[in-house]
């Protein structure tokens, strides 16, 4: 073998020698990295706070397959692995912030005034069970179930209350017709999902609505209260012009009564006067018989056409005299 072979031979040697070694590196560095990834995922799964029983057996055994590869696998089952294990938990945090999403409105649900005992009672169970459950599809399922029943008893119980609102009769018009476009929106909904996204403004309006709706109701009845009064003082005014009338000419007619009367005892005391005075001065026939009264100038025997019979109780005439 001349110089030249050897040489080459000898470059070969080296050059395997040399990949051998480069490709024994690459691994250990893959395997490596393999450990940190495998570490990086056992820490982030921990930290999922709603994952279920399943989905954890399932990561362990991922981890422990990982650690497997980790200590016998060639160069390209080091550098897949450490691809799955990137890619791994990405859909376990997709399931973990949807429970995670459905726990916290369950929480925030049960406690408001308008659900039931029953509705109530299943979030409260299913926020027990949100630590604590076996499989993700049937408890995903169950969240779903009692979020749609309580959303849309709660949806119910606003809408009633926006219907209340509307229908009263002090409600404003511009108000009126604001809280009616809300709740028609709720009603055409194509499901409670969509009508529940209009719940907070629903409950923010009613309030406010409500709120002015009394206020309008305080001045009007206060208003319809003076209108009523004005008009009873009123009522009362002229019924009082009425009766002091009535007394005034009641006073009057028994005014004119009474001067009537005195005027008629007038009258009678007059009269009572006058026959006192006829009957002293002798010019009534006070005699049980009739009387001869004759013209003055003129006696018995001339009388005739100058006399008068007076009965009895008559007065004697003026200008004559009784002739016995």
């Amino acid at each position: 073998m001349n110089k030249k072979i050897r040489n080459l031979l000898a470059a070969t040697v080296i050059f395997s020698g040399l990949v051998t070694f480069g490709c024994a590196n690459d691994v250990k560095s893959f395997q490596t990295d393999l450990s940190k990834q495998i570490e990086t995922v056992d820490k982030q799964y921990k930290q999922l706070d709603y994952l279920s029983t399943d989905d954890q057996t399932t990561l362990k055994k991922e981890l422990e397959n990982s650690k497997k590869v980790e200590k016998s696998g060639s160069r390209s089952d080091l550098e897949g692995e450490i691809s799955h294990l990137k890619k791994i938990l990405a859909p376990f945090e997709s399931k973990d912030r949807k429970i995670a999403g459905e726990i916290t409105i369950a929480g925030e649900l049960r406690y408001n005034a308008a659900i039931d005992a029953t509705n109530k009672e299943k979030l409260t169970d299913l926020i027990a069970k949100s630590r604590d459950f076996s499989d993700y599809e049937s408890f995903e399922q169950a969240c779903q179930a009692a979020l749609i029943q309580t959303k849309k008893q709660l949806v119910e119980a606003v809408s009633n209350q926006a219907n209340v609102a509307i229908g009263s009769a002090y409600i404003p018009q511009t108000d009126k017709v604001d809280l009616t476009a809300i709740v028609e929106k709720v009603k055409k909904a194509e499901n409670i999902t969509i009508a529940y996204s209009y719940l907070s403004n629903l409950q923010t309006t009613t309030s406010q609505v409500v709120s002015r709706t009394k206020e309008n109701e305080s001045k009007i009845k206060a208003a319809e209260a003076k209108a009523e009064a004005d008009k009873k003082a009123a009522q009362a005014a002229a019924e009082k012009a009425k009766a002091d009338a009535d007394r005034v000419a009641q006073e009057q007619a028994q005014a004119a009564q009474a001067a009537q009367a005195a005027q008629a005892a007038q009258a009678a005391q007059a009269a009572q006067a006058a026959q006192a005075a006829a009957d002293t001065s002798g010019s009534i026939n006070n005699t049980n018989h009739t009387k001869w009264a004759v013209e003055d100038g003129y006696n018995w025997h001339n009388r005739k056409g100058h006399s008068r019979i007076i009965p009895p109780g008559g007065s004697l005439p003026p200008g004559y005299h009784w002739q016995v």
